[in-house]
């Protein structure tokens, strides 16, 4: 006790801090018992919080492939009314193979899977699509496809039925006699 009598107040001070463990405040857990954010803007209910989560999906990984409302040749998605279903499938296609002229009349979204598909549509022109392109197809529209590529193509269709349509409706090609499809 001399010793700390005859030193100054602010040596005690020290040789008191040193002497005695820290206690520093935990900061990566908030008054709430959660977590803090990683980043001092994005405080709870803040803005930035409020877009991470938004942007925030359950998977680690995302590409969008498609977003929107409008298929590939304009028309706005109309989705069926009574007797909603759903029918995924996989087409594929040898290099220059060529689908009939058809029409969907359901909302048909198309992921190209492997190899390039050149769609030809009435009265709009060549569409060319590749792997990796995710697309909203005509409804309504005579179109018909074709493997433009050197390998096969292979197309993941998911169709959105209902109203009893059928997925693919062969239709006449454009300019031809109505009566026969070909």
């Amino acid at each position: 006790m001399n010793f700390l009598k005859r030193a100054s107040a602010a040596t005690c001070l020290a040789i008191l801090l040193a002497a005695t463990p820290i206690l520093a405040a935990d900061k990566s857990i908030t008054p709430g018992g959660k977590p803090a954010p990683s980043q001092p803007a994005a405080k709870p209910g803040s803005k930035a919080a409020k877009e991470a989560e938004a942007a925030r999906t359950a998977y680690q990984k995302v590409r969008e492939v498609f977003a929107g409302d409008l298929t590939v040749a304009g028309e706005k998605v109309a989705f069926p009314q009574e007797n909603p279903s759903v029918r995924a499938i996989e087409i594929t296609m040898d290099p220059g193979e060529i689908t009939g002229w058809h029409q969907h009349h359901a909302p048909l979204f198309a992921y190209i899977l492997d190899g390039e598909i050149t769609v030809t549509y009435e009265e709009i022109g060549k569409k060319v699509y590749r792997a990796g392109d995710g697309l909203l197809e005509a409804m309504d529209v005579t179109h018909r496809g074709e493997n433009t590529g050197k390998g096969p193509a292979r197309i993941l269709a998911v169709f959105l039925l209902g109203d009893g349509e059928q997925a693919v409706v062969e239709e006449a090609a454009p300019g031809a006699d109505p009566n026969k499809v070909e």
